[in-house]
C-alpha cells in the first residue's frame, strides 16, 4: 500500500534534527554562563538567538509531521476496513453463488434438461465427524427424474472399504449400523433424503464409501462410489464408479 519505513523520513529526520540543535543551543548556554565576560558576547547571543529560532522552526516542523502521520494512520486503517469489508462480501457473494448453482444443478437433475436422462439415482452424499472419532454421520439425497413420474421405493445397501490389521475389510451395514435397524430405505416420487450413522470399528481405517441403490420394480440396481477423504472435504461428493 505504499506505507513503510519512507512514511516516518521526515518523521525522524525532524526529531534527530531537532535533538541536534537542542544540544547545540544547551552547550552555548552554558558557554554564556560560565564565561560571562567573554569578548565573544554578543556573538553568542546572536548564535542563541538564531538557534532559538531554528529550534522553534524545527518544532513547528515536528509538530506538522506528526500530524501528517497521524492522518495517514487514520487513512490506513480505513483502508484496512474496506478491504475486510469488501472481501467479506466477496465471500458471501460466493457461497451464495455456489447455492444456487447446486439448486439449479439439483431442479435440471430432476427435470432431466441437463442433458442425461436418470433414473433412480444418488444427487448428493454428505459425510461429517462426530465427536467420536468411530462414529460419523451420513446423509444421502436420492432423486428421480420427474418424467418417470411414478413412486419408486426400495433399500440402500451402504458397505465401507478400508484396511484392518493390514488386510483389505469391507464392512457391510451389520458391522457399521450400530444396531440401527434394517438398512435405510426409501420411498419417494422426486427425491428424498436420508440420515443416520456409521459407526466403524476400532483399528478400521476406511478408504472407499460404497452405495447401491436397489428398487423393488426389478430395475437394474444403482452402484456408486466415494473416496472417504474426499466425502469429509463440504464440496466434494462426486461418485467413482
Amino acid at each position: 500500500m505504499g506505507f513503510g519505513f519512507s512514511k516516518y523520513r521526515g518523521f525522524l529526520g525532524a526529531a534527530l534534527l531537532t535533538l541536534a540543535l537542542g544540544g547545540v543551543l544547551l552547550f552555548v548556554t552554558w558557554r554564556l554562563a560560565s564565561d560571562p565576560v567573554t569578548p565573544d558576547i554578543e556573538s553568542l547571543q546572536s548564535d542563541v538567538a538564531f538557534l532559538t529560532k531554528e529550534l522553534d522552526a524545527l518544532r513547528s516542523r515536528f509538530a506538522r509531521t506528526e500530524a501528517r502521520n497521524a492522518v495517514l494512520e487514520r487513512e490506513t486503517d480505513v483502508l484496512r476496513q474496506a478491504n475486510r469489508m469488501l472481501r467479506e462480501q466477496e465471500s458471501v457473494r460466493q457461497a451464495d453463488l455456489n447455492r444456487l448453482q447446486s439448486e439449479l444443478d439439483f431442479f435440471r437433475r430432476l427435470a432431466g434438461t441437463g442433458g442425461a436422462q436418470e433414473g433412480l439415482d444418488v444427487y448428493r452424499v454428505e459425510l461429517q465427524a462426530t465427536a467420536s472419532a468411530r462414529v460419523f454421520q451420513f446423509v444421502l439425497t436420492l432423486t428421480q427424474n420427474i418424467r418417470r413420474a411414478s413412486v419408486i421405493s426400495g433399500a440402500v445397501a451402504i458397505t465401507v472399504e478400508g484396511v484392518q490389521n493390514d488386510r483389505p475389510v469391507t464392512l457391510g451395514w451389520d458391522d457399521i449400523g450400530a444396531g440401527q435397524g434394517p438398512a435405510p430405505a426409501f420411498r419417494f416420487k422426486y427425491f428424498q433424503q436420508l440420515e443416520g450413522y456409521l459407526t466403524l470399528p476400532e483399528g478400521f481405517g476406511p478408504t472407499r464409501l460404497v452405495l447401491t441403490l436397489d428398487a423393488d420394480d426389478r430395475r437394474p440396481a444403482v452402484q456408486r462410489g466415494y473416496e472417504w477423504s474426499a466425502l469429509l472435504e463440504p464440496t466434494a461428493t462426486v461418485a467413482t464408479e
